[in-house]
């Protein structure tokens, strides 16, 4: 029997919105309703997002956090499995395709140039994945020096962080506002059952 998937809904964004991160969530739900849209298409028995801030976007899925302090925090309430560790690390935790579907939305580029290291694991332990990326982040608005990991992020870089595979499916989201870190996104899906 499948797995009833307990999706983040726009009235669930709308209470992130008004909370501690407000600034950091205000224009996402443009992406987040389109990886949601993904998910009910496809239906998943297993989920895993890395790095999901307050809130995954399968709410009982599995989540993996980092075990330093993150700035983004952590989710308010976990049903699924939690996972502590670093996701540059060579080997991660978790048994060859243990997953239906791995999320990371707007982390890759944080992962301090291990990112080819991060999407074999990816394609180890998941039968499919969701990445969604800065996407040609342009320099002329204020930029902040935690910025500086958004910059430069475009379809070639893309690329070579997921080995040259290329994705079943790419949505690309327009500025959400005009603060830097409101620039546009690729999101990108990938079924690795079809390599």
């Amino acid at each position: 029997m499948k797995k009833q998937n307990q999706l983040m809904s726009e009235d669930d964004f709308e209470y992130l919105q008004n909370g501690p991160h407000a600034d950091y969530y205000r224009g996402r739900w443009e992406y987040y309703k389109e990886v949601v849209g993904i998910v009910e298409r496809e239906s998943f028995d297993n989920v895993i997002e890395l790095g999901p801030g307050n809130m995954p976007i399968v709410k009982n899925g599995d989540v993996i956090l980092n075990p330093l302090e993150d700035q983004f925090g952590k989710p308010n309430e976990t049903y699924g499995h939690v996972y502590t560790f670093d996701a540059t690390m060579k080997t991660w935790p978790i048994k060859n395709k243990e997953y239906d579907l791995f999320i990371a939305l707007q982390v890759w580029e944080h992962l301090d140039s291990k990112q080819t290291r991060a999407f074999r694991e990816v394609m180890r332990i998941a039968k499919k994945a969701i990445l969604s990326f800065p996407y040609n982040w342009d320099g002329g608005l204020i930029e902040r020096p935690s910025h500086r990991a958004h910059r430069d992020v475009d379809i070639e870089l893309i690329r070579d962080w997921t080995l040259n595979v290329e994705p079943k499916m790419t949505i690309e989201i327009g500025r959400t506002g005009d603060e830097f870190s409101k620039g546009p996104r690729l999101i990108c899906f990938w079924d690795f059952s079809e390599l």
